[in-house]
C-alpha cells in the first residue's frame, strides 16, 4: 500500500516554520514501507488564500500533511476532510518523511 505525503516547505530541503498553508512548495512523496520515493516539488498556488484549507485543493491526491506545526482549527478542517495531519521536529524533508514511515511501519505490525 503507498500513501502520498505532502511536506510543507519553502526550498525542497526544509520542514517549513510557521503555517503550512503559507508554504511555498510542497514536496510530494509516495510512501511504501520504509521507502519514500520524491514524487516531485508542487508550487503552491495557494498560499495567498485567507482559506488556510486552501492548499488542500491542490493536494486532493496526498493522504498526509507534514508540517512543524498545525493551528488547532486549521488541523481539526484538514482531518473533517479526511487527510492526516503529522507534525515533525525534524528540520529536514526527507527525516520527516521517514519519521513518517517508520510510524506507519510500526502501526502495521
Amino acid at each position: 500500500m503507498t500513501i502520498r505525503v505532502a511536506v510543507a516547505t519553502e526550498d525542497g530541503r526544509k520542514v517549513k516554520e510557521g503555517d503550512f498553508n503559507r508554504a511555498k512548495f510542497f514536496a510530494i512523496y509516495d510512501v511504501s514501507g520504509m521507502s519514500p520515493t520524491k514524487v516531485e516539488l508542487r508550487l503552491n498556488t495557494r498560499r495567498t488564500s485567507e482559506d488556510p484549507a486552501s492548499p488542500l485543493e491542490i493536494l486532493k491526491d496526498c493522504e498526509v500533511i507534514v508540517s512543524k506545526h498545525f493551528r488547532k482549527e486549521v488541523k481539526e478542517v484538514i482531518e473533517s476532510m479526511g487527510v492526516i495531519t503529522h507534525e515533525t521536529k525534524h528540520d529536514d524533508v526527507i527525516s520527516a518523511v521517514t519519521e513518517f514511515a517508520e510510524m506507519i511501519s510500526k502501526l502495521k505490525r
